[in-house]
């Protein structure tokens, strides 16, 4: 795995637009990863190596949209630190799905007898989902945290990018009437 910012482009569109359309934008940055170059490792049959390009291009980005089921709260948010707290939160769902599918992944494909091999540490067997959690954590949690972050920041200096110019004026003036 590798630290980037595609996340923030289906984070952008899901909040803008919904779920649908960021289901649409994750799988089309899935396949452009997917096209810009794979890691699969052939396994003891056909249908793992299957398996691992589904869930960790098909399937992950596009469970990035799942930040927009808050897109609602974010329309509906009274000042800026509402929206910015369902944006993180959302970037937080989004991204421990997206997590959640590189585990699935990583688990069941080097989980079978031909790949037994990545699973010993100084003679101590590691249980394939232990090591997938672990392995994927240790790039998707800087992942997560930065992408949320540069949403965040995106959004903070332009709110345009997720809102209507009515619900940003509305904010603007609730900010000043105080």
């Amino acid at each position: 795995g590798s630290l980037g910012i595609a996340m923030v482009c289906v984070f952008i569109i899901s909040y803008r637009r919904g779920f649908l359309p960021g289901l649409i934008t994750g799988l089309i940055m899935g396949l452009l990863d997917l096209a810009d170059g794979f890691y699969v490792v052939s396994g003891h049959a056909w249908y793992y190596a299957f398996a691992q390009v589904a869930l960790d291009y098909w399937i992950a980005y596009p469970l990035v949209a799942l930040s927009g089921i808050f897109t609602v709260f974010i329309k509906k948010a009274q000042n800026k630190g509402q929206m910015i707290f369902y944006i993180i939160l959302g970037c937080l769902v989004g991204g421990a799905a997206k997590y959640m599918s590189h585990v699935f992944s990583g688990a069941i494909f080097w989980g079978n007898d031909s790949a037994s091999f990545a699973w010993s540490f100084q003679g101590t067997s590691i249980n394939p989902w232990a090591y997938s959690f672990i392995y994927n954590i240790a790039y998707m949690g800087p992942d997560i945290f930065f992408s949320t972050v540069v949403t965040c920041l995106l959004v903070s200096v332009w709110p345009k990018i997720v809102l209507p110019e009515k619900k940003i004026k509305n904010i603007s003036q609730q900010k000043e009437a105080k």
